[in-house]
């Protein structure tokens, strides 16, 4: 063993070791409501919306609520690892690859991390 590494104790060794396979970041919640247009269907979404770069997790969180007019919205929890560590702009990353879904007219954010979420007193809408 190296001159170096011999003055490092076993509990700074484990701690080292642990680091190399700990995420930097902490997997984030949301609770989104997606505007639907009329034929879009909502298992085939959830699909792709699964394989987004950096989701981990998606569940519906209430039944499909369906209107007259023939849209809907379906509102779901996404567990998903942020790309930045500013709320804003991480919120924004993934509802913006929401949005570029076909069917999806709009995203809002009502809960991150378990607590309502608003900007400048606004709910937040992409």
């Amino acid at each position: 063993m190296s001159k170096e590494l011999k003055h490092i104790s076993k509990a700074d060794l484990k701690t080292i070791t642990e680091s190399l396979y700990k995420l930097e970041k902490k997997i984030a919640n949301a609770i989104v409501t997606l505007k639907l247009e009329t034929e879009t269907h909502v298992p085939d979404l959830m699909t792709r919306i699964r394989i987004l770069p950096s989701v981990a997790v998606v569940g519906q969180t209430e039944k499909v609520e369906r209107y007259m007019d023939g849209d809907a919205l379906l509102t779901m929890s996404i567990k998903y690892l942020p790309r930045t560590s500013e709320i804003y702009g991480s919120l924004r990353a993934l509802c913006r690859m929401m949005k570029k879904l076909p069917g999806v007219k709009a995203v809002t954010v009502d809960m991150y991390n378990k607590k309502k979420i608003t900007l400048r007193g606004q709910k937040i809408i992409f």
